[in-house]
């Protein structure tokens, strides 16, 4: 199957399932989908949805952020909206916002509270992920198990988590 479909497959997992069961971005004017330059990375081979979607909301481009599997260096693509979006076309990263995949030292998966959404995103700043739907935090760790079965992604997980690492150390 073609990543496109596979990550179209698995973002069903989060249509009706969010962070909280209320909305959050009651708390604080919906900060995390203002559409600015930061953007969002998409995971290996996520960006196959966006050419088959082509929404006019988003556009890809690549970052700076740089990962190494087999020998080979791939630039990260990352989505940057202008803030308003077709909930069921957000990248993965923007559906499983604020928390996050991290592979820790012992290569193990855990969920964690993305330290990088700490200056954006209330629930970030008090929250651990305990403290986010179970149903939600489910979904998160289901849909990273099976796509770190692919050697990329899993590649990719390594040095986000060394990436995710960094920003840590400034809270």
């Amino acid at each position: 199957m073609k990543p496109a479909y596979v990550y179209l497959q698995l973002y069903k997992l989060f249509d009706d399932v969010t962070p909280l069961s209320i909305d959050c971005g009651l708390l604080c004017s919906s900060r995390c989908c203002k559409g600015d330059d930061s953007g969002m990375f998409l995971f290996p081979g996520e960006e196959e949805v966006y050419k088959l979607l082509n929404p006019d909301w988003i556009r890809v481009c690549k970052s700076d952020f740089c990962y190494t599997h087999k020998g080979s260096t791939f630039h990260t693509p990352i989505a940057m909206c202008n803030g308003h979006c077709s909930r069921f076309e957000r990248p993965l990263a923007c559906r499983i916002f604020p928390l996050t995949p991290y592979i820790d030292p012992s290569g193990n998966m855990q969920i964690i509270t993305d330290p990088r959404a700490k200056g954006i995103c209330r629930l970030a700043q008090g929250f651990s992920s305990k403290d986010f739907e179970p149903v939600f935090v489910k979904n998160i760790e289901r849909t990273f198990r099976l796509l770190m079965k692919n050697p990329r992604i899993y590649s990719f997980m390594k040095a986000y988590s060394s990436y995710l690492d960094e920003f840590a150390r400034f809270f």
